[in-house]
Order: C-alpha cells, then sequence, then structure tokens
C-alpha cells in the first residue's frame, strides 16, 4: 500500500524516466499510481500533461476532465484544459474554461487573451472587441499589436481564415489601418489567391494617404502627438515592399523626431522628405515651421530658410488653387516677419 513518503519517491521516478525520454516507463509507471488511487488529482495531473507532450491530446483532455469532475483539486487541471481547448479549437469550450478561472483568478492575462481569441475565432467581435479594451485599457495600439502577432503565427501556420478573422476585428479597433490591409493582401498572397491580394494593394494605396492625414494634420507641429501611434505606424515600412509609401513614411520619421526632441534632426529629415516629392507642399511648410522654431533658439539665420519654406508652400497651393491654404500661408509669413521686428 502507497504511503507518502512511497508516492513522492515514484513521481521522483517518473520525473527522471520523461527527462532521459522513456515515456513508455514513465507512462507505465503513473498508470500504476493511478490504479493505486492515492492523490488522483495529482497522478492524473501528470499523467494528463505527459500525454499532451506526446500528442495523445484525446488520453490528455481526459485526463484533466477527470480531475474537474471528480477531484477537489481541480484548478491546475482548468489551466491546462483551457490551453488544451485553445490548441485543439475547442474555442467554445476555451471561453467556457476561461470564464471559470477568471472567476477566482480574474488578473490571468494568458487566460484573458485565450478567452479574447476564442470569442474572435467563434465570431463573437463585439465581446472580443469590449475584452480586448479591458486588457489593454483601450490603449489601441497595444490591442492591435496584440492582435497582428497572432495573425503572424495564423500565417504560419498556413491557417488563413483564422487570420482574416483577427484583421476584421483590428478594421473594427481602426477603421482600414494600414497594416490591417497589408496583411490581408499578404494573406491573400499565401493562399494563391492573386486577384484578391490585388484589390487590397489597391485599396491600401488609395486608403492609406487619407489616413495618414487624419491622423497627422500637417499645419499643426505643435500639436502633442502620439509616439506609440507614430511607432506604430512605422512598422508598415518594412512591409511596404515596393516603396509605395516613401513620402509620408518620411513625414512619420520626422514626427517621431521632433516629438523625442530631435528638432535639428528633423530639419534634416523633413529635407529628405522634400527630395521623395518635391511637388507636395506640406513637407515645405512643417520644414517652416521647424525652421521658424530654430529660429526663435537664439539662430536667426533659421528665418529666411523659414520663409522660403513657406513661399514654397504657397506656390504650389496657388497653383493647385486651394486658395484657403495659400492664405494660411501668406498669414504665416507674416506672422514670421512680424515675430523678427520685434526681436
Amino acid at each position: 500500500m502507497l504511503d507518502n513518503i512511497k508516492y513522492q519517491i515514484s513521481l521522483k521516478s517518473v520525473d527522471g524516466d520523461i527527462a532521459v525520454k522513456r515515456y513508455d516507463l514513465a507512462l507505465e509507471k503513473l498508470n500504476n499510481l493511478i490504479t493505486a488511487q492515492f492523490r488522483p488529482s495529482q497522478t492524473y495531473l501528470k499523467r494528463g500533461r505527459l500525454c499532451k507532450k506526446l500528442l495523445m491530446f484525446d488520453e490528455a483532455y481526459a485526463d484533466f476532465t477527470y480531475i474537474i469532475t471528480n477531484c477537489a483539486e481541480k484548478k491546475d487541471a482548468y489551466y491546462e484544459r483551457v490551453r488544451l481547448n485553445f490548441e485543439l479549437s475547442n474555442y467554445f469550450e476555451a471561453i467556457h474554461d476561461s470564464k471559470k478561472i477568471l472567476s477566482w483568478d480574474e488578473d490571468n492575462t494568458d487566460v484573458k487573451k485565450i478567452k479574447i481569441l476564442s470569442l474572435i475565432y467563434t465570431k463573437q467581435d463585439k465581446l472580443a472587441v469590449t475584452e480586448l479594451m479591458e486588457l489593454f485599457d483601450h490603449d489601441k495600439y497595444l490591442m492591435i499589436g496584440f492582435l497582428l502577432n497572432e495573425t503572424a503565427t495564423m500565417l504560419s501556420k498556413n491557417e488563413f481564415a483564422k487570420g482574416l478573422r483577427l484583421s476584421d476585428v483590428i478594421n473594427i479597433i481602426d477603421n482600414d489601418n494600414p497594416i490591417m490591409l497589408l496583411n490581408k493582401s499578404n494573406i491573400y498572397a499565401a493562399a494563391g489567391e492573386e486577384d484578391k491580394q490585388q484589390e487590397f494593394i489597391n485599396y491600401l494605396y488609395a486608403t492609406f494617404p487619407s489616413y495618414f492625414v487624419s491622423h497627422f494634420r500637417y499645419f499643426d507641429m505643435y500639436q502633442d502627438k502620439n509616439l506609440a501611434e507614430i511607432c506604430f505606424l512605422l512598422e508598415l515600412e518594412a512591409f511596404d515592399r515596393n516603396k509605395m509609401f516613401a513620402y509620408p513614411f518620411a513625414i512619420l520619421k520626422v514626427y517621431k523626431l521632433y516629438h523625442e526632441g530631435h528638432i535639428i534632426d528633423s530639419k534634416d529629415a523633413f529635407k529628405e522628405a522634400i527630395a521623395i516629392c518635391p511637388h507636395k507642399p506640406e513637407g515645405y511648410v512643417l520644414l517652416g515651421q521647424t525652421l521658424q522654431l530654430l529660429s526663435g533658439y537664439d539662430s536667426p539665420e533659421y528665418r529666411k530658410e523659414a520663409e522660403e519654406s513657406y513661399r514654397k508652400a504657397l506656390e504650389i497651393y496657388t497653383k493647385e488653387n486651394l486658395l484657403d491654404k495659400a492664405e494660411e500661408m501668406k498669414t504665416q509669413i507674416k506672422h514670421l516677419n512680424s515675430t523678427l521686428t520685434l526681436i
């Protein structure tokens, strides 16, 4: 008959067999311990974990479920089963187990993520977004980053349908997010659907400039920018193999430099952006603002350059018949010269 000392010795023997990959012998010893009916929750848990390691998923699931159904100490079995359910795509069961676990372990981030992803894969998008908002404290860039990482995992497994489900949720959080659109085009490319891939590339090409403008108002360099958003959008550059968005990326890099306090570096970066698209006015406007700011830091020589940049933007706006914008440039030049007079 087993006692506690003999039982612990037997478990150590099992651990030793597992360490040297004598899995059959370890399973045999665990089966004998289960027959003895001594500490069943601990023995079933160890056997379930070993079965999972050996990809004997049905046996592992049965062991974890036996503990949950019949034993007093069942919390560890719930943790094991929720992960197993998720890995086996038993998403409704994973949701059920995650709710149970969160009733006593409400701050468990890993279980919350399993629940959220299970909600997404069962097409319960609204509930998933609500849970995401709570988990990431309404920081949409952290939310999207988490979903994009999961999308990459799904793509590595060739699970394209799940990748598209995740992209749909990203679209709820941040409509027409450019990285999401690129991901969708990449998913369709991997799936061999070239027409769909091109459709999303075309949509992305049309959408990204307006997305960029809506998030970064060119005439308000002094407005606080969200550095997390800037860095997040810059991640898209890694996917832009055809350099479709070289100009907005250059502007984004300037915003990042400016936000971090590297004003002189941002001046040079604006010039690089202008070199990419010399016919775009906003680069000149932002360069002018930067030079105007530098001229107030005991560097009056920058004032002339600032006025030249504003006049170049004025010329472009006038040529494009954007008269309101042209008037703004005239006002900016007048303000620049009146500031000089005051000095």
